[in-house]
C-alpha cells in the first residue's frame, strides 16, 4: 500500500451539479450565512461535532453515538534549570505508567525539549529549559477544561518527587483537545463499527476521513485514505467526472490535509477546506522558540506539543510526501544519548524485584518488567532476559499477521481472536508478557490509554511488527543508530509545506450550521 495513487486509478461516474450536496456556513461569527453547492463531502473532523447540523441517517447515528475519547493536555513550560547532583542520573524525558493509570489529568510524563534538539549537556548550560509537560483524562461525560489541567500542574509540579526542574515556571503555552476517538470492545466486534464505516464511504456523496475511522495517527490517516480510494468500492462512485467540480472537506486537521493531498494528486483543481479554528494541523502542534540558545548558536528549539515522534513505520509516507520534507529531515533525540528516557517505577514492584532508584533506564525498565512478570530470578543474567523477549518479539509478529493480515492500516474484516480481550490480556493469553514493558511506553505515553483496558484491537492496530522492532533496536542496538526520532524542524513545518507548497485553499474560523445530503 506504499504506491501512490495517480488518477488513471479512479473511474469517477457522477456528473457535474447532480444532486449536489448544500452547506451553509458562516465565518468569524458572521451572522449572514454563506451558502455552497459541491459534489462530494469529505468529514475530516469529528462527525460528532456536525450533530444537528447534518442529516445524518439513523445508521450513521448509530455508529457515532457509540464513539469514546479521552481529553489531551500539554504545556509548554520554561523552566529554571537546578543542576543536580553529579552522581544523580537524570533523564531528558519521563513516564510514570502508573500515574497514567489514574486517567484523571495528572502529570503523567514531560519531555525537555532543549535536551531533546541539543543533548542534556548543552542543555545544563543554558538559562532555562523548555518541557512540554503531558497529561490525559479518561472517558468522561465532561472534559476538563484547560484552567482544571492548569490547577493539577501547578500543584502536582510543586508535590512531585520525579520533577528535577525548579518548581519556578513560566507556562508559555498549553494544548487542549479531544483525543483518541475509539470504540468499546462491544462496538468492535458486537457490532463491528469500524467496518459499518468502510462500507458508508461513498454514500451520500460522503466520505470520512477521520482518526475515528481507524486510529489516531499521522500514519493511519494517511495510509486510511488510500484503503478508501483504492480498495472500497464504494468510495470511487461519489467521486466527481469533472475535474473541476466543487469539494468540500470539513476540518483541516491532519486527516483533513491529508486527504486533499491525495485528491489534488487524482487532479482534482476545486477543493475546498473548512476550518472551524484559526490555524491548519488539529491534534499537531509545533512551536519553534528562537531561544535560548545553546553555545551561542542561533539553531532554534523545535517544541512539540502534540504529533511528536516518527520510527521506521514512517519511511512509505515520507517517501510519498518527500516533496514536503524538504530540509526537514529525521533527527536522533539528544544528539544520541543512551538514557534519554526514564520510568518512574513507584507502585510497579514488588519485592524481590524492587529497585532501589525511584527512576529506571527504559532498557532498565524494560528487562525488569520482563522479570518480574515472567518470575525469572531476579538477579539472572540480561542476556537470559533478552532472548526471552526476542523470542516473544518474533511470536508475536508471527501472530499479528496471522490475526491483522496484510492489508493496512486495519483488516477488511473483524479479527474474532481479539474479541471482548484487552491489550494486556492478549499479551497475557499468548505468552508475551515480557513485551509489556516495551510496549507500555509506545502505546500508552503518546495518549491511546493504558494495556490494561484499552480493546487488543487497537494494541495490535498501532504496535505493528515494526514498531515493535523498532523499539527493541532503538534500546538495545549496541551500534545506536537512530531509530525513534524526530523531525529537525517539526511536524508543523510539514503542515506548512503541504499547505503552501501543495496550495491548498482553506477558509478559516468556518462554522457549519446547515449540511443538506439527501434529497437535495
Amino acid at each position: 500500500m506504499n504506491e501512490q495513487i495517480k488518477s488513471k486509478d479512479v473511474a469517477p461516474s457522477s456528473s457535474l451539479c447532480s444532486n449536489p450536496v448544500l452547506l451553509e456556513y458562516t465565518i468569524n461569527d458572521n451572522i449572514q450565512p454563506i451558502k455552497k453547492e459541491c459534489e462530494l463531502l469529505v468529514i475530516a473532523c469529528d462527525p460528532r461535532n456536525l450533530y444537528n447540523i447534518c442529516d445524518y441517517t439513523t445508521e450513521e447515528l448509530a455508529i457515532f453515538n457509540k464513539l469514546k475519547n479521552f481529553t489531551f493536555h500539554t504545556s509548554l513550560l520554561q523552566v529554571q534549570i537546578d543542576n543536580p547532583p553529579p552522581q544523580l542520573v537524570t533523564y531528558p524525558g519521563i513516564f510514570a505508567p502508573k500515574v497514567l493509570e489514574q486517567m484523571d489529568g495528572s502529570v503523567y510524563a514531560y519531555r525537555n525539549e532543549s535536551a531533546k534538539q541539543f543533548g542534556s549537556k548543552l542543555a545544563n548550560e543554558m538559562a532555562y529549559n523548555l518541557v512540554t509537560v503531558y497529561q490525559l483524562q479518561g472517558e468522561a461525560e465532561t472534559a476538563l477544561p484547560p484552567n482544571e489541567f492548569d490547577k493539577i500542574l501547578k500543584q502536582q509540579l510543586t508535590d512531585s518527587n520525579w520533577w528535577p526542574f525548579s518548581t519556578e515556571y513560566k507556562v508559555l503555552k498549553t494544548f487542549t483537545t479531544p483525543y483518541f476517538d475509539h470504540f468499546s470492545n462491544e462496538g468492535l466486534f458486537e457490532e463491528k463499527l469500524p467496518w459499518k464505516i468502510l462500507n458508508l464511504q461513498g454514500k451520500n456523496k460522503t466520505l470520512y476521513v477521520h482518526g475515528f475511522t481507524c486510529f489516531e495517527s499521522v500514519l493511519h490517516c494517511w495510509d486510511y485514505a488510500e484503503l478508501v480510494l483504492n480498495f472500497v468500492g464504494s468510495a470511487e462512485k461519489p467521486l466527481p467526472t469533472e475535474l473541476n467540480a466543487p469539494i468540500v472537506i470539513l476540518g483541516a486537521g491532519v486527516s483533513g490535509l491529508l486527504f486533499a493531498t491525495r485528491l489534488k494528486r487524482l487532479g482534482y483543481t476545486n477543493i475546498e477546506i473548512l476550518e472551524s479554528t484559526d490555524r491548519y494541523c488539529g491534534k499537531t502542534y509545533t512551536i519553534t522558540k528562537n531561544e535560548p540558545y545553546p553555545g551561542e548558536s542561533p539553531e532554534n528549539t523545535v517544541c512539540e506539543l502534540g504529533t511528536c515522534y516518527l520510527s521506521p513505520a514512517y519511511d512509505h509516507l515520507i517517501e510519498d510526501l518527500k516533496e514536503f520534507f524538504v530540509d526537514n529531515a529525521p533527527i536522533n533525540f539528544a544528539e544520541g544519548e543512551p538514557n534519554f528516557r526514564g520510568i518512574v517505577i513507584k507502585g510497579e514492584f514488588e519485592e524481590p524485584y524492587l529497585p532501589e532508584n525511584a527512576i529506571l533506564s527504559q532498557q532498565e525498565y524494560i528487562l525488569l518488567k520482563a522479570k518480574a512478570l515472567l518470575n525469572l530470578p531476579p538477579d539472572v543474567a540480561p542476556e537470559v532476559v533478552m532472548s526471552k523477549i526476542a523470542l516473544a518479539l518474533a511470536k508475536y509478529s508471527v501472530l499479528h499477521w496471522k490475526i491483522m493480515g496484510s492489508q493496512t492500516p486495519m483488516p477488511l474484516n473483524p479479527p474474532e481472536e481479539l474479541r471482548n480481550k484487552t491489550f494486556y490480556e492478549f499479551l497475557n493469553e499468548n505468552g508475551l508478557l515480557s513485551l509489556v514493558g516495551m510496549m507500555q511506553y509506545i502505546y500508552s505515553v503518546q495518549g491511546y490509554g493504558v494495556m490494561t483496558n484499552i480493546p487488543a484491537y487497537y494494541g495490535l492496530t498501532w504496535i505493528t511488527p515494526i514498531v515493535i522492532q523498532t523499539i527493541l533496536l532503538d534500546n538495545f542496538d549496541p551500534e545506536e543508530i537512530p531509530v525513534v526520532t524526530a523531525l529537525s524542524k517539526g511536524w508543523g513545518a510539514l503542515w506548512d509545506q503541504i499547505v503552501t507548497q501543495g496550495e491548498l485553499n482553506i477558509t478559516y474560523l468556518a462554522k457549519a450550521t446547515s449540511i443538506r445530503r439527501l434529497n437535495s
